[in-house]
């Protein structure tokens, strides 16, 4: 590249780095500067102050890769890597997988280091792995810091329901202090979960971020030691990268916080939580065979169904519904019950399903929908297809001819050296396009599809689901159904939207009429 780049001048201070001293205003001088010096000419500056550096979910640095993508930039200039990204594996994928097949660059000025020559990349690479670790190295002094302060007592950040975060010190809220005991009182009282949520939305309380209570809210405040006066901290340890096999000890000890429930009553809640825990466990041998989750949507409100069952009067079994999910996670105020019944709707959408596969119309109307004529995207492929194939021709006749004018000594070793390079880096960026489209062009290449093979799909989804367990019931109805709704009353079907049909209704003909 020449003098003439267009460059996009990136800088980037962490919100700890601030306090450090970093700069974002000299950062920016002395990359316009460097730009001015080297006559590029600079389209913007994206500035991610305050984020940081383990990965690419910015906000600027990702406007960035779009105006890459749209070719109003072709440099990247940064004072110094690790202003990019900490993760080496990160730079170097953009640099390999992006910027190299556009003929693109990163430009750093501290050192004048360019991705696009081989030194260039030695020492980004380089570089890259440095930052790396100094972020590993840096997030393990912040654990052992946020391990020492929980051994002492202290708050390690965060936001709490009945506290606030004063000076990295948790302070009663004496609002949200009232929620908090209301919550453990009730609890000691043995209310559910979904009973309490229900009762606190209903009189307006909301939860630190202003949202309604829900079963899981609630769960997680009346298992929480911390209103005892305790502190614990590191249940769950780098889970952004092990989930649930980061589950560790948590460090207890006395916090320097105030308690806002004695230990009685924790105690009582605690006991409370064991033995619906114990409840809860030995009830779970019933799951049901609830095979419309997901697509059946609650009357009301649109939400997606759950399970729901009801004891017989007579002590003897269940009564067994579908019931809305978002009552079912925070009650009466998000929306009801709006129960259906499990037998009939399900009974319903089967006996529509082998109304499918057994009529001869809807195969044809199936069929006519598969068979639409080739779009115009494949005519687009096709000709960008001839065209990478004649430059890919032009291309290797130009490395014939430079290999016949370096051999009858026309042509120095440096400049043979140099047009060659750049020759064979223009054929590998096409042929990895012309590979590229022809793998796009056969996987859009048409099926022929046959009457006989709908029906014999239809066949075989009736044959899968009568051995099918209950999850793969499932995955089958969702290979069909998009979406099932009920009327207001919940006794009779309202539609049913199908994958396979352009109308969110039952297609429009008198068996199909007969059928809600």
């Amino acid at each position: 590249m020449n003098k003439n780049s267009v460059v996009g001048i990136y800088i980037r201070v962490s919100t700890e780095e601030q306090k450090d001293g970093f700069s974002l205003e000299a950062q920016k001088d002395t990359l316009l500067r460097y730009a001015e010096q080297n006559n590029f000419d600079v389209y913007d500056v994206y500035d991610d102050g305050g984020f940081s550096g383990k990965d690419f979910n910015r906000p600027n640095v990702q406007r960035m890769f779009k105006d890459l993508q749209k070719n109003k930039i072709d440099t990247i200039l940064v004072w110094k890597v690790d202003r990019l990204s900490r993760n080496n594996t990160d730079v170097l994928n953009l640099i390999d997988n992006f910027l190299r097949t556009k003929n693109k660059r990163i430009l750093v000025s501290t050192g004048d280091i360019d991705s696009s020559t081989t030194t260039g990349y030695m020492f980004i690479s380089l570089l890259s792995t440095f930052a790396r670790y100094e972020r590993e190295t840096l997030v393990d002094r912040v654990k052992s810091g946020m391990e020492k302060r929980a051994e002492q007592g202290e708050w390690n950040g965060g936001r709490i329901l009945g506290y606030d975060n004063i000076n990295k010190k948790l302070v009663i809220n004496p609002d949200e202090a009232k929620i908090v005991k209301k919550i453990f009182e009730l609890r000691a009282e043995n209310w559910g979960y979904k009973k309490i949520a229900n009762y606190l939305n209903h009189r307006g309380k909301k939860t630190k971020n202003k949202n309604l209570f829900k079963l899981e809210s609630v769960k997680t405040i009346v298992n929480n030691e911390m209103y005892t006066g305790k502190s614990a901290w590191g249940k769950q340890r780098d889970w952004s990268t092990k989930r649930r096999a980061g589950v560790a000890n948590p460090i207890t000890s006395e916090g320097l916080h105030k308690a806002i429930i004695d230990i009685d009553l924790w105690n009582k809640v605690k006991q409370v939580n064991s033995l619906q825990k114990e409840t809860y466990s030995s009830n779970r041998n019933f799951n049901g065979n609830f095979f419309l989750s997901g697509v059946l949507k609650c009357p009301r409100c649109g939400a997606s169904t759950v399970m729901n069952k009801v004891k017989k009067r007579n002590g003897e079994g269940y009564h067994l519904y579908y019931m809305c999910q978002a009552y079912h996670s925070a009650g009466k105020a998000a929306c009801n019950s709006n129960l259906i019944k499990k037998e009939w709707i399900e009974e319903k959408i089967l006996e529509i399903i082998n109304v499918i596969i057994g009529d001869e119309r809807i195969i044809a109307d199936v069929l006519d929908k598969l068979q639409t004529p080739g779009s115009s995207k494949d005519d687009e492929l096709l000709n960008d297809l001839q065209i990478m194939n004649l430059e890919f021709e032009n291309l290797s006749k130009r490395q014939g001819e430079l290999d016949e004018a370096y051999f009858a000594n026309k042509l120095k070793a440096e400049n043979y050296n140099r047009l060659v390079e750049n020759v064979n880096t223009k054929l590998n960026d096409i042929d990895l396009k012309i590979k590229a489209i022809e793998k796009e062009m056969a996987l859009n290449k048409p099926i022929e599809i046959t009457p006989a093979i709908i029906r014999e799909a239809f066949e075989n989804f009736t044959k899968a689901f009568e051995v099918a367990d209950d999850e793969d019931k499932k995955l089958l109805i969702r290979s069909l159904i998009k979406e099932i709704y009920v009327t207001d009353d919940r006794k009779k079907l309202k539609n049913i939207s199908f994958w396979f049909f352009d109308t969110n209704d039952l297609p429009a003909n008198d068996e199909w009429r007969t059928l809600p």
